[in-house]
């Protein structure tokens, strides 16, 4: 095992580094050569350090933009210990070994994510000695270990304490792989920064760079045999791995796509009223709206489907009440995999606690940052590859065309858009009949993923009737999710009792369903916006 002797510190972030320098200089008797910022640190510090300047014999230049850059620095890393060329070579120009580097980044991406920056302050960010040294060292790690992370200091102590001044090729190997991920984020996130500066409308660039950091291991994935994890986009400022899991079991892979499907409903109905949301294999099987109570929300989003809501995941956009939670305890009908709220009232937390493995989650003020989580893009695997897509947040009516004879006044168009939104979100096609009620809107039936448009109101008309909504289907209002073809799915829904229905128009034959629309006094909503969900 290879000692220690010289190490180079160079930090931007300086959390730690006179505890790990300390621990090096004295503990291990390492030779320490350092920068001007971290040198003034170390000095204060009463650690005994050399000037790399000094080290080299050139002084920093540039306004600080040349420190590192140096054959004695870079050829003190790279050289190979092992190798007679290299070691003669080493000699003749006087290069001593370097044996590690201490060195985190400029931090770029939190400098751009300040408002007003300029280019000019962005591109004096953009790090380039300190990713030469830890690229050089992570290229020759049998040789010479990187640290490119206060993150790794504690580790490293307990293994230099453990291994009298040592570290093993395992460690050596680990930190030099999390360098290039570290590069491959840095280099992403300069790249992004110029194209948005220079081409923001630009949405669909020739490359697309991502680096994902595993956040937790799935049991399994979609299906028992299959191994899974979860791993956030380390460019995303917001995303699933910002939510806080309060109690329960980890969460599974099915439950993350579930947990994913049930933000972005509740992200499309704000935080104006109380929005419930019931919901399992990413399509919900209830949703409804409150102006006035989240409880009653809850029961009208459950009284949609029971059958479908057990073993479903719920979420709410309004921090959940203690009286919701006694709703929710005391059912025995009820069985949820997780639940989902900005906020618990901290009874109401206590109260869910007693179910052993129910999964709480709280995702804060999440639901507030609709525009900023909708920035990134979409993206879906496919053999050797992947699609693209800017995220469907637009309004979900680009225009407001009553095409029938029978006209809607405010409080249906409220229902059609509520219906409308429902079936965006149920796995095409899709159809949702709604009612309103004395204070909100409600789901009375929803038929998701069938292959015919007219098969899927069907369905939506059958669970409606079969969990006892048929008389409340009278006077109803649906929303599908593309146009009709022919007029049979039209007369499907006129027939279980619709009065009116929204789709986004665009068929060859819109005016023979426009018509037979009139013939049967049905008022019909063109939006003129698909909301296809495969």
């Amino acid at each position: 095992m290879k000692e220690i002797k010289k190490v180079i510190i160079s930090v931007f972030d300086k959390t730690g580094i006179i505890e790990f320098a300390k621990v090096l200089s004295n503990e291990f008797n390492v030779e320490i050569l350092s920068t001007g910022g971290t040198g003034n640190i170390l000095a204060e510090n009463n650690i005994s350090f050399r000037k790399i300047s000094e080290y080299t014999g050139s002084p920093e230049m540039f306004d600080g933009r040349v420190k590192t850059i140096h054959p004695k620095i870079e050829g003190g890393i790279l050289y190979r210990r092992g190798l007679i060329k290299d070691v003669q070579d080493a000699e003749k120009y006087n290069i001593p070994p370097i044996d590690m580097i201490v060195c985190n980044l400029y931090q770029f991406k939190e400098a751009i994510s300040k408002p007003n920056i300029t280019l000019k302050e962005a591109l004096e960010m953009i790090d380039i000695g300190g990713p030469l040294m830890i690229r050089a060292a992570a290229k020759n790690f049998p040789d010479v270990i990187v640290v490119p992370s206060s993150n790794y200091y504690d580790s490293i102590i307990k293994e230099l304490r453990e291994s009298n001044g040592t570290i093993s090729n395992k460690m050596r190997a680990s930190l030099a792989q999390d360098v290039f991920t570290i590069m491959a984020d840095y280099n992403a996130a300069i790249a992004n920064f110029l194209q948005e500066y220079y081409n923001p409308d630009v949405k669909l660039q020739n490359s697309i760079v991502k680096v994902y950091e595993k956040v937790q291991n799935c049991r399994y994935g979609e299906n028992w045999d299959q191994k899974a994890g979860y791993y956030r986009d380390i460019s995303a400022k917001y995303g699933l791995h910002s939510f806080k899991q309060l109690g329960g079991k980890a969460i599974s892979f099915n439950n993350y796509l579930d947990i994913d499907a049930c933000i972005q409903m509740l992200l499309d109905f704000g935080v104006e009223n109380h929005v419930t949301a019931i919901l399992k294999h990413t399509s919900p099987n209830g949703m409804a709206l409150d102006k006035k109570n989240q409880l009653n929300s809850i029961q009208k989003a459950f009284s949609c489907d029971p059958l479908s809501a057990f073993g479903g995941i719920w979420g709410v956009n309004q921090p959940l009440t203690t009286e919701v939670a006694d709703f929710i305890v005391n059912k025995k009908s009820i069985f949820i995999e997780v639940l989902m709220a900005p906020y618990f009232e901290s009874e109401a937390l206590e109260i869910l606690k007693t179910k052993e493995n129910l999964r709480i989650l709280q995702f804060d003020d999440f639901l507030t940052k609709r525009d900023e989580i909708y920035k990134n893009l979409e993206l879906r695997s496919t053999l050797g590859g992947i699609l693209v897509e800017e995220y469907d947040h637009k309004p979900i009516i680009k225009e407001w065309n009553v095409v029938s004879e029978r006209k809607v006044n405010e409080i249906e168009k409220e229902a059609l858009i509520f219906a409308y939104k429902v079936s965006k979100w149920t796995k095409s096609n899709s159809a949702c009949f709604a009612q309103t009620y004395n204070s909100g809107i409600y789901s009375i039936g929803i038929g998701a993923g069938q292959q015919s448009r007219v098969h899927v109101v069907k369905l939506a008309i059958q669970k409606a009737r079969e969990f006892g909504h048929e008389e409340t289907m009278k006077e109803s209002f649906m929303g599908t999710d593309s146009f009709f073809p022919f007029p049979d799915g039209l007369e499907a829904a006129v027939e279980a009792g619709a009065k009116a229905i929204i789709n986004p128009g665009g068929s060859i034959r819109d005016k023979m369903v426009i018509k037979r629309a009139n013939e049967l006094n049905c008022a019909l909503i063109f939006c003129g916006k698909r909301v296809f969900r495969h």
